[in-house]
Order: structure tokens, then C-alpha cells, then sequence
């Protein structure tokens, strides 16, 4: 008994010492950047929605692996569905030396995978986080690997001309 009595009261006294912070406390602002890796979680959102608020030049996503115009995460495809919703444009800047992209179909699908989305857009309209993306354009720049396939190289918001 004496020993549960002094396991408890060295327990309580150690956690009287732990230093107190709230579990909700709220993350540390993200910080404007001009160039944002794209990673699958919601730092990326905070990133993205810091910098195209704070800036008035190009962010640009990339990638650590390179994705299919067909296969567009859609935690981007969101962030492209907002711009297009309020009025923005979405152009396809096709490999560089070509002035036609080899397969306009991969071109195609990735359009419609985002006009799909398109009509998601009102499940996450009410997300402010998203509100950054208004008043931009989102350019998709695309290359040609050593295999012939095509792939985004990145994605970039820039500010809409007037």
C-alpha cells in the first residue's frame, strides 16, 4: 500500500512539473514563400494560403515526384477548382520545343478531372483557407520526361490582370 501511495504522489509532483500547453493551440502562422513543395497534408494548404495572400508574384508548386496531368492530387485540384470557380483562368503551358502537346488527350482529361471537381467545390467553399485562391490564374507547365510521357513539372497562381 505504502508503495502505491508513493508511486501516486511522485506521479502527481512529475506531472505538476510538465509545462502546460493547450492541445488546440493554434500552429504558428505559415510564412509567405515564392516556391512551395507540394506534400499531401494541410501544412501544404497554410503554406499556400499564407503565400498567395502575402504575395503579388508567381507562387509556383513542385513536385518531389513528378505527376501525370491526369492524375492531379486533389488537394491541388481544390485549390485549381476555387480559381476557376471565382472567375479565373486555368492554362496549359505545353512542353518546352513543342508547340502542340503529342497526346491533347492527356490535355483533355486532366480538364475534365478538374470540372469534375468543380462540382465538389461547393462542399469546400465555406473553407476560408481557399479564399486566397481568388483573384488568380493557375498556369500547369508541363514536360516531356526521357520516356515521351508527359508530366507536370509545376503549378503556378499568379495574380489576374484587371
Amino acid at each position: 500500500m505504502l508503495k502505491k501511495i508513493t508511486v501516486f504522489v511522485l506521479t502527481t509532483a512529475l506531472l505538476g512539473c510538465a509545462p502546460r500547453v493547450p492541445l488546440t493551440e493554434p500552429v504558428a502562422p505559415a510564412s509567405a514563400q515564392s516556391k512551395i513543395n507540394f506534400v499531401d497534408i494541410g501544412k501544404f494548404d497554410r503554406d499556400l494560403s499564407a503565400s498567395l495572400l502575402a504575395q503579388k508574384t508567381p507562387v509556383q508548386i513542385a513536385f518531389y515526384e513528378k505527376v501525370s496531368p491526369n492524375q492531379v492530387p486533389e488537394r491541388l485540384q481544390k485549390w485549381i477548382s476555387v480559381v476557376e470557380a471565382e472567375g479565373g483562368k486555368v492554362l496549359i503551358e505545353p512542353p518546352a520545343n513543342e508547340l502542340v502537346a503529342r497526346s491533347p488527350l492527356a490535355a483533355i482529361g486532366m480538364l475534365g478531372s478538374l470540372i469534375s471537381s468543380l462540382k465538389s467545390f461547393a462542399q469546400f467553399n465555406s473553407e476560408q483557407i481557399y479564399t486566397a485562391a481568388k483573384g488568380k490564374n493557375v498556369i500547369i507547365v508541363l514536360e516531356r520526361n526521357p520516356k515521351g510521357e508527359v508530366l507536370i513539372s509545376n503549378i503556378q497562381f499568379i495574380q489576374r490582370v484587371p
